[in-house]
């Protein structure tokens, strides 16, 4: 198959739920919503990344299938702290369970809302919970002032990037330096996208 070049989003998702009631989207509660968080389940798996193509003067991506499958997590434990970068979280409740984490923090300097954290549970991938925690998010930063989303994910990290685009978010900007080359994100790219609130 061709290799497919990133291309920005032209419209947004559609309804929130196929079917069924969506879980309950309510601010995070620290520390009660600790153990929670740490359950949930942040991994993905991906046959496909987009590789960055770079020339002196400009940066393209470029879909390419990779094998084997590249399986990644995103542990919490060092994200729930006093020190943690984040400033307003919301979760996606269950009942019993949380299916759902977003977090972000508004940075007044520029008026942009950046989120730090975005994982739903794979059970409930594809049901509306991430447009639904994604909205949450956004209502707290038209609060706070702000005048865009902007987020950071890496460039193997191809379901987030479609579900990022779908959501409206357009690529931004790149760094090729940002992921310590001794670390898990070894050899990626870090890629940014960003979506006006109006």
């Amino acid at each position: 198959q061709p290799a497919r070049r990133l291309r920005p989003a032209s419209s947004m998702a559609g309804p929130l739920s196929r079917a069924g009631a969506l879980p309950a989207i309510r601010p995070v509660a620290l520390p009660r919503d600790r153990i929670g968080l740490l359950a949930l389940d942040t991994s993905f798996v991906t046959d496909r990344i987009y590789a960055v193509q770079a020339t002196a003067a400009s940066f393209t991506l470029v879909e390419q299938a990779v094998a084997p499958p590249i399986r990644k997590a995103f542990p919490l434990e060092d994200e729930l702290g006093d020190d943690r970068l984040w400033q307003q979280g919301f979760v996606a409740e269950t009942g019993d369970a949380l299916a759902g984490f977003v977090a972000l923090r508004y940075e007044a300097w520029n008026r942009r809302a950046a989120i730090w954290h975005l994982y739903v549970a794979p059970a409930w991938r594809g049901r509306g919970i991430g447009a639904a925690l994604l909205a949450a998010a956004e209502d707290f930063a038209r609060t706070a002032g702000a005048r865009m989303l902007w987020l950071e994910t890496s460039n193997v990290n191809y379901p987030a990037i479609q579900f990022y685009q779908r959501m409206g978010f357009v690529w931004c900007g790149l760094d090729q330096s940002l992921y310590d080359p001794g670390g898990d994100a070894a050899g990626e790219t870090a890629l940014y996208f960003s979506r006006p609130l109006g």
